[in-house]
């Protein structure tokens, strides 16, 4: 079915946060602070500034011998700021000159913007990156300049930075630990019935149909052990036992790795300032 409303047409701003959007029959200007909505209705006119093309002026409605309110909206591009504006004048309504005016302000809403909180998380990752590239160009820099030991502790600080990759690694191998413990412990062992290959069918315990797909299996029945909490996949089979001692030694050897990468690139500078520390003849 296709939508019979139109989509809201939406202008960024020059500065961030900052944005106009067109929709059916409001105009919002947005703002970090508040959401300013400014009805069709309620403009008169719209204005075209010089300087640029990037920006034009919407002119509110009032009442004979009264200065109108207006306010300048401005775009990144000059095009992207005429189409936005030529869509906005299509919905204009037409009015007489003689036609007397309402005040505009009044038909204007203003709401506080509520600000999202804080993501600390974003912060810290990026904190942690910003430290991690001054710390190897400082590194860097001192090799350059002559402290050839530090070009080894570069060399250890960037095999050390695999414990980014390798932290995505345990955290897999924990999530499978965890999920394979939970469904060993809480799961319930239904039959399947095949319904084409690689894919089963079975209903749980409160009479729902459930399908099972990319499976190695191709009998036409099978035993699916499921999890009714819906917390972990279902699995073909009753055997978990192989699965849990995968996943422990995968989460094991994953977070010996990434301790013992870690500590390679915490020392790394410890160890070129002891090198840097002896004479060399």
């Amino acid at each position: 079915m296709i939508p019979t409303t139109p989509s809201a047409m939406i202008l960024p701003g020059r500065r961030r946060g900052f944005e106009a959007r067109l929709e059916q029959d409001t105009l919002i200007l947005q703002t970090p602070s508040f959401s300013r909505r400014i009805p069709i209705t309620a403009i008169e006119q719209t204005e075209s500034p010089k300087a640029g093309g990037r920006s034009f002026v919407v002119v509110l409605t009032a009442p004979q011998a009264a200065r109108p309110a207006s306010w300048t909206v401005q775009g990144r591009s000059a095009s992207a700021a005429r189409a936005f504006l030529d869509a906005l004048q299509r919905k204009l309504p037409v009015r007489d000159a003689s036609e007397p005016r309402t005040d505009g302000t009044l038909l204007v809403t203003e709401t506080p913007v509520v600000k999202p909180p804080v993501d600390w998380r974003r912060i810290a990752s990026r904190t942690a990156v910003s430290l991690y590239l001054l710390v190897a160009a400082a590194m860097l820099s001192a090799g350059i300049l002559g402290a050839y030991e530090w070009y080894s502790a570069l060399l250890c600080w960037l095999i050390g930075s695999l414990t980014v990759p390798l932290r995505h690694f345990v955290y897999g191998g924990w999530e499978m630990t965890r999920e394979t413990w939970w469904l060993r412990t809480h799961g319930v062992l239904v039959e399947g019935r095949r319904l084409y290959a690689g894919a089963y069918e079975f209903t749980d315990l409160e009479g729902r149909t459930r399908e099972l797909t990319g499976t190695s299996t191709h009998a036409e029945r099978v035993e699916i052990l499921y999890d009714p909490e819906g917390r972990t996949e279902a699995q073909v089979g009753r055997g978990t036992t192989g699965n849990l001692i995968f996943a422990v030694f995968f989460f094991v050897v994953c977070l010996a790795m990434t301790i013992a990468m870690a500590c390679l690139a915490l020392a790394s500078p410890l160890f070129a300032l002891y090198l840097a520390s002896f004479p060399l003849y």
